[in-house]
């Protein structure tokens, strides 16, 4: 079953703390700790069995987020808003635009992926654009990543430039895997 709603959580929010809330909520445990792809993932169900809770905490990227699946989520949305700090897409945004650090920029590379609506916007491939020529390898390959999460067109077409014309091979290379991967055809 595919998730239907992300939530992503602030780096300060410790895994402790949505222990409590899921305590709080009376979620059953189903798995702790499962690993997939080197990330971690604790899962519950909610009492009544409409919505399963998955807790991924996405370690090659640095991120943890809630992933929501069935009947339901509205409401267990409401109360992981009420209960954890969480990002916005618009504060996960306006953080890119004055990220100057390589950290602040990898996690909001990331965050404005993992918080991104459903559909294209601009201004957030408009914003990527801008560390297409970041001087830090890292943070270029953050974009192919981050257009991993979100594959709209704007963003595959960075991950095209990078596949073509990015000076170091491992970020070409993993920009072409990405593209592969999409079944996108692109000239190149």
């Amino acid at each position: 079953m595919k998730f239907e709603n992300r939530l992503v959580l602030k780096p300060d929010y410790e895994r402790s703390e949505l222990l409590r809330v899921a305590w709080d909520l009376d979620w059953d445990v189903v798995d702790f700790r499962r690993k997939e792809a080197g990330a971690l993932i604790d899962i519950w169900v909610t009492y009544d069995g409409r919505v399963e809770i998955h807790f991924v905490d996405d370690r090659p990227i640095g991120m943890r987020y809630i992933t929501l699946r069935g009947e339901g989520g509205a409401s267990v949305v409401a109360q992981l808003m009420e209960r954890c700090d969480l990002w916005s897409f618009s504060e996960a945004t306006d953080r890119l635009r004055i990220a100057r650090s390589r950290v602040d920029k990898l996690v909001a590379i990331h965050a404005a992926a993992l918080t991104a609506p459903k559909s294209q916007d601009d201004s957030l491939v408009n914003a990527y654009r801008e560390f297409l020529e970041d001087p830090d390898a890292g943070v270029r390959q953050a974009l192919t990543i981050a257009a991993g999460y979100v594959p709209w067109p704007g963003l595959l077409g960075l991950v095209e430039h990078l596949r073509d014309h990015d000076p170091v091979g491992h970020v070409r290379e993993n920009a072409r895997i990405l593209l592969e991967g999409t079944g996108v055809d692109f000239e190149g």
